[in-house]
């Protein structure tokens, strides 16, 4: 197991051991109370606490799974994609109570959510296939700006948007390009696609996820030589496998 992987279920165990605590806490103080109503609530909070504990712990169990390539039911498939959107800013928080690398979690994250797509075996034409990119990944020198229209790249081979772009006509998939997460709303809600590969570093692509709940989302994360959002690169055969995934068979 990866170090990132093994970050990230540590962050589970930290909650149900404080879940844990609180529990035991709760029906500890109920026996000492004298007050009816009181006691009543102290053991329905133990009650739901140790309902919660379960609920991390059946998780726990399903993302090891996953990240062990492992298969689970359609169900767990539905239910933990559903449980990580809804915790994920709870586990973000506790992450950096830890100390522990925010990246790593949101890379585990977005493994997770890809691991989850891909088992559902989703096909859609090649014109309803959208996929995202950073600005970053165009060469900063580069006065042909692409925002607008990916096509306006005049192929200089300095940047990885070339071969992005033969991908596209190879494929007859959608490609644009977003200056950061307003704009890439505003193309989903334009283009309208049954289906999303989102190239992004780790926060954004977590970001992403949480964003478009109904859409399905395969992440690419971005290759940072130069660091963050400058010069960024990506692994193109990575990308066109995971078009691939996607996409009928003609």
């Amino acid at each position: 197991m990866k170090s990132d992987e093994r970050s990230f279920l540590n962050v589970f165990f930290v909650i149900i051991i404080i879940l844990l605590i609180l529990g035991i806490l709760s029906l500890y103080l109920s026996t000492i109370d004298n007050t009816n109503v009181l006691k009543i609530a102290l053991i329905i909070m133990f009650i739901v606490l140790i309902l919660i504990t379960i609920i991390f712990l059946s998780s726990t169990f399903l993302v090891y799974k996953v990240i062990n390539d492992k298969k689970i039911s359609k169900f767990s498939y539905k239910f933990l994609k559903g449980f990580l959107i809804n915790i994920y800013p709870l586990i973000i928080w506790i992450s950096k109570i830890l100390k522990i690398n925010v990246d790593n979690i949101r890379r585990v994250f977005g493994k997770v959510n890809n691991f989850i797509v891909k088992t559902k075996n989703i096909k859609v034409n090649s014109n309803e296939l959208l996929i995202l990119l950073p600005h970053c990944l165009q060469n900063s020198e580069c006065q042909y700006k692409i925002t607008n229209d990916i096509s306006n790249c005049r192929m200089c081979r300095k940047c990885d948007i070339k071969e992005i772009v033969d991908l596209c006509n190879k494929y007859n998939v959608k490609a644009v390009v977003a200056t950061g997460g307003t704009l890439a709303r505003e193309w989903v809600k334009k283009k309208n696609p049954k289906a999303i590969i989102a190239v992004a570093c780790e926060r954004d692509l977590a970001s992403g996820i949480n964003d478009v709940k109904v859409i399905p989302v395969m992440g690419v994360f971005n290759q940072r030589p130069n660091g963050p959002c400058f010069n960024t690169k990506v692994d193109i055969k990575k990308l066109e496998e995971t078009i691939k995934i996607f996409l009928k068979e003609e």
